[in-house]
């Protein structure tokens, strides 16, 4: 992996933060902002009760499923002490990730920052950036390039499972998600492609190197949460400190979004059961959450 060469936090804004008013409600102001920004930041919204529960997924994922999941993916760039580690649908073979998902406050939450009436849950995705993983950037990239889905109120649900100092944040092109383009896929390892990938997008811009581009980030607390539409560009540097880096997102779609029957890989790479284009998403691996 070739490193980033991001620009200095010291030269980009603050992502919006609020506390949410309560376990099951972010507020109107954090979902105007969310509105007009495409990201925000909520802090406190994971206890120690379900931080545990999570450490306690992560522990039985790593020590009996990981080895065996054809989802999990491990990086090492040349001269790094740590990896970079990710996987998604973990949820469907471990009962304490499905325990967050299903049993705790997390969708009425998050599903009060979308503002539908249905929520199906998409897909979890567990990053670790272990330490000393100094070369694991992430690329500038839109979370829609990967997805077999059509719509506008996708969200990813970034929960800090360690302090992350703002060196290390990810970083979003504000209000970004408003452009109604859609780019290309690109691989989170700069040494592998995509099979199918819709040439006719355009590839993401290097915003690393556009000095008008309205980069923001923001500093975070273990059990702090960011959400982002899934329009919304964001990119991340590796991992230089001397501990873990990790997060876990859960991704939430709502009343507009139907399948796309999308060439070549998509990501997760689960398609669900029986869908058709521009069809409903519900089914067995996106089920109904919550209807309100």
């Amino acid at each position: 992996m070739t490193p980033l060469e991001p620009r200095p936090p010291k030269t980009m804004d603050a992502v919006a933060t609020f506390v949410p008013e309560s376990l099951g409600c972010a507020g109107p102001a954090a979902t105007a902002a969310y509105r007009q920004d495409g990201v925000i930041c909520l802090r406190g919204v994971m206890g120690e009760d379900w931080l545990s529960v999570i450490e306690d997924a992560i522990e039985l994922f790593q020590t009996e499923q990981a080895e065996s999941d054809d989802h999990n993916v491990v990086v090492r760039g040349e001269g790094d002490d740590g990896a970079f580690q990710y996987s998604s649908m973990m949820w469907k073979q471990n009962p304490l990730f499905r325990k967050v998902i299903f049993e705790s406050h997390a969708a009425d939450l998050f599903g009060s920052v979308l503002g539908t009436r249905q929520l199906n849950f998409f897909y979890d995705f567990l990053l670790i950036k272990h330490p000393g993983c100094r070369s694991a950037s992430t690329p500038w990239h839109q979370d829609m390039s990967y997805y077999a889905l059509h719509g506008t109120q996708i969200i990813n649900c970034w929960i800090a499972l360690d302090d992350i100092p703002v060196e290390t944040a990810l970083r979003f092109i504000r209000g970004s998600h408003r452009t109604g383009e859609i780019f290309r896929s690109v691989h989170f390892d700069p040494d592998m492609t995509y099979d199918g990938p819709m040439e006719e997008r355009r590839l993401p811009p290097d915003f690393d190197r556009d000095g008008e581009a309205d980069v923001v980030t923001v500093a975070m607390n273990r059990g702090d949460a960011l959400v982002w539409n899934a329009r919304t560009f964001h990119s991340a540097p590796g991992n230089h400190l001397a501990r873990r880096r990790g997060a876990l997102s859960l991704n939430f779609a709502g009343d507009d979004v139907t399948y796309f029957d999308m060439p070549g890989e998509s990501d997760p790479p689960d398609r669900g059961e029986n869908l058709v284009e521009g069809g409903p998403i519900t089914c067995e691996t996106f089920p109904v959450l919550r209807s309100w």
